[in-house]
């Protein structure tokens, strides 16, 4: 059940990420202005455990809702973003806002024809390292590489490489756990 709510969520914070994106294109906005006041909304309510009690409760008008929510960041984004989130609430889907947010980055990406990579090492590498890691993984994606470096030593060596939804695990622990479950078989 938690898969298809998953999938469900996603589906709908594409659908509002494109019309997000469509609203730019129409009222000529860029879109990472529009970005930046979305990270910016996330990361307020990220931070107040009180905006997201008061956003949940059931007992509070959506116009009150609103109210709140247009004070808090009055002047600090953009008509089309506070607009945007105002029909949220309206909707009930200002729960989704993050899942917007990751949906309309994706989208950002992909228009500028760049790629997220997350790279996990088990010890840190040098600049030139990184560098030539970057290098290769853009050439064989032709596309722009955009990588978060972060060390584990549990992988043991190796590199672990995560794209998207997609995990690629050239670690020796994940190389030595199949082994030990080839000779179980």
């Amino acid at each position: 059940m938690k898969n298809a709510e998953q999938t469900e969520f996603k589906t709908v914070a594409q659908r509002y990420a494109q019309a997000l994106i469509e609203l730019c294109e129409t009222h000529s906005v860029s879109k990472n202005d529009i970005l930046n006041d979305l990270k910016n909304i996330v990361d307020t309510v990220e931070s107040s455990q009180d905006l997201v009690n008061l956003i949940k409760a059931p007992n509070i008008s959506k116009s009150d809702k609103q109210n709140v929510v247009q004070k808090i960041f009055d002047g600090k984004i953009n008509n089309i973003t506070r607009n945007f989130v105002l029909f949220l609430i309206e909707k009930d889907r200002f729960g989704i806002i993050e899942n917007i947010t990751y949906e309309f980055k994706s989208e950002l990406d992909k228009e500028n024809n760049l790629v997220q990579i997350e790279i996990v090492s088990a010890v840190g590498l040098d600049d030139s390292t990184k560098q030539t890691i970057k290098d290769r993984l853009s050439g064989k994606l032709q596309k722009q590489v955009n990588v978060d470096w972060s060390v584990n030593p549990d992988i043991i060596a190796g590199l672990v490489f995560v794209v998207g939804d997609s995990i690629i695990d050239t670690s020796l622990k994940s190389k030595l756990q199949m082994i030990g479950r080839n000779i179980i078989k």
